[in-house]
């Protein structure tokens, strides 16, 4: 198990590594690759339930589709975040049509959100992490996203095992403890402030406070992945990264943590990132 870890990790890390640096269609290939694979994940898991295969991918794909070129191309102080409204609106479109043809009575509202949450979760979550990248100082930022996350991850892991004596979720996640969960948002403020060290346009309070949004939210992120595992059932979202599960298992945390980290270095940092 560990020997697999380590040979997704060996394999997987300087491609994400090269994505964020390039940014660009490099990040936007990225993005297309694992919101469909982490489409796939989620429609899997919620099979039972019958969603709607083609509304959901289409959508998906509108809202990263959109999203990045919005926010490269449109004129007049268009950004990212108006092409994931209006990804969103093609969402909604696709879901009334279907809505005109779906067979009543047999839990179509159900569908319909079922379907809906999916593209909200997991497409408009990486849409964000592309929208972080393009923002002023956006490499630097995208570091930090990456750096917040790792960190609150692996410091939760840590101190958790360590001194970890208070269930936080038990219902949900009965290993994760109050005191990991500390640990974990300390280790995103230190490394957010290790980001701003190396960022001389960052001042390093806000870097500090933007650890502390990105360290809580990311969590809120694992927790409903694992809320949702629970429901069904499962281990993991998928097997497509050996020792590690699938791809909303990875970047379960990242699917909050990018949309924490673009609103709050806008609200932030102001003219620093736009």
């Amino acid at each position: 198990m560990l020997r697999q870890r380590l040979l997704v990790a060996v394999i997987g890390l300087p491609l994400g590594l090269a994505a964020i640096i390039l940014g660009g269609y490099v990040l936007f290939g990225f993005a297309i690759v694992l919101t469909m694979m982490g489409l796939h994940e989620y429609y899997t898991l919620v099979r039972p339930y019958r969603p709607n295969l083609l509304v959901g991918y289409a959508s998906g794909l509108c809202v990263v589709v959109f999203s990045f070129f919005f926010d490269r191309f449109s004129p007049g102080g268009l950004f990212g975040q108006e092409g994931i409204l209006l990804g969103l609106a093609a969402m909604m479109m696709f879901i009334f049509l279907w809505s005109l043809f779906g067979k009543l009575g047999a839990h179509l509202v159900g569908r319909m959100a079922l379907t809906a949450f999916g593209v909200l979760w997991v497409a408009v979550g990486f849409a964000y992490i592309m929208l972080v990248r393009s923002l002023e100082h956006g490499l630097a930022l995208a570091v930090l996203l990456v750096s917040c996350t790792v960190a609150n991850d692996t410091f939760a892991y840590f101190v958790g095992r360590v001194i970890g004596r208070h269930r936080m979720a038990p219902r949900i996640s009965p290993k994760k403890t109050v005191e990991g969960a500390i640990g974990g948002i300390v280790g995103s403020m230190i490394a957010a402030l290790v980001v701003s060290v190396y960022s001389s346009w960052m001042p390093r309070g806000t870097a500090v406070l933007i650890g502390l949004i990105v360290g809580v939210v990311g969590q809120w992120g694992d927790l409903l992945e694992s809320a949702i595992k629970r429901d069904f059932r499962v281990k993991d979202s998928g097997k497509v990264l050996p020792g590690h599960g699938g791809i909303l298992d990875r970047f379960d945390s990242f699917l909050f943590a990018g949309a924490a980290t673009y609103w709050s270095s806008v609200a932030l940092l102001g003219e620093f990132v736009r």
